[in-house]
């Protein structure tokens, strides 16, 4: 229900600014709001895009130096960004029930769609920036044809709010998470649906795909991490599911490296897990947001949060813990 998704948004919203560079050594981006639900990055990890009240702020990564502001396209909160892989479209939704199309070069509008009701809660350009898929709290998936500004297809098989929504690497799936506790897989050719994921006892929050397109992970409200294998669509396994902690977890983020992932949650616990061991860092406010920086040798993330705006940290910072530890 929408309840759910509002309680979420409001939920620890009050929350005192800030917070002590000096003692975790992180850095931070200037924005309005200290309360922030969308981020992303280019394709080359050099500039990070972040979703502020209803405008979008681009920094570059290494100077922090703000390189363009998108405005006058939302009426209220922006609550998910996205760019493409070429970095020349920036796509945003939100709580205005509109997805907007942006020239991210010429800082321009080029369309302003708004077929969903309701929140949207999610939006991501394929791979080969062909198409748009968005959710949101009417239950449904978009699929739109972006160079047309387009509806193709609408995915109507969840019942209840869609909280994130994927492709997969190579451009020919569709991930779609749910409060109904559901993941749903389409094929983006034939609009089929080839797979229901159940496995969740509570809303799944997030997804990710591996980057090489053979696992998806995802989290939850019931504090369960899930890998899927993948590899055959037809024949989809649940590989491992973990309950880590007793709160929600609201994202998480695959490496390049397919066996390293990072996620947090209502906790403030930024945690990034290898293969070998995990590392952890707490900064006391929600996780709504986690992504590595894709081009980073070591282990870098950006973190959207609820109370301390976004902020970046790589694993020089956390504490480490061995594998036998973490489990």
């Amino acid at each position: 229900m929408m309840k759910r998704i509002f309680l979420l948004f409001g939920l620890l919203s009050i929350v005192s600014n800030g917070f002590s560079q000096k003692d975790n050594n992180l850095i931070s981006f200037k924005t309005d709001s200290d309360i922030i639900y969308g981020i992303c990055f280019t394709n080359k990890g050099k500039a990070l895009g972040i979703a502020d009240n209803n405008t979008i702020k681009v920094y570059s990564t290494d100077s922090r130096e703000l390189l363009n502001e998108f405005k006058n396209g939302h009426e209220n909160q922006v609550l998910s960004i996205d760019i493409s892989q070429d970095s020349t479209i920036l796509v945003s939704g939100g709580k205005d029930s509109t997805i907007v199309i942006w020239d991210l070069v010429n800082n321009k509008i080029l369309s302003s769609l708004s077929n969903q009701k309701g929140i949207i809660t999610s939006v991501q350009i394929s791979p080969d920036g062909n198409y748009l898929v968005s959710g949101g709290t009417d239950n449904n998936a978009y699929l739109y044809d972006l160079e047309k500004s387009e509806v193709i297809q609408v995915f109507s098989d969840h019942t209840d709010d869609i909280t994130s929504v994927k492709f997969s690497p190579d451009g020919k799936l569709i991930a779609t998470a749910s409060g109904d506790k559901i993941i749903n897989i389409y094929e983006v050719k034939s609009f089929k649906l080839i797979g229901s994921l159940t496995g969740h006892r509570s809303w799944v929050r997030d997804i990710s795909f591996s980057k090489d397109g053979t696992k998806l992970i995802s989290c939850g409200d019931d504090s369960r991490i899930i890998t899927w294998n993948i590899s055959d669509i037809y024949k989809i396994r649940k590989q491992n599911a973990k309950k880590v902690g007793l709160d929600w977890l609201l994202s998480i983020d695959f490496h390049k490296d397919k066996g390293t992932y990072a996620y947090g949650g209502m906790n403030g616990e930024i945690k990034i897990v290898t293969p070998i061991g995990s590392y952890i860092l707490k900064i006391a406010r929600p996780i709504q947001k986690i992504l590595f920086n894709p081009q980073r040798i070591y282990l870098k993330v950006a973190v959207a949060t609820r109370g301390n705006g976004v902020i970046m940290t790589d694993t020089r910072n956390m504490k480490w813990k061995d594998f036998s530890k973490f489990r």
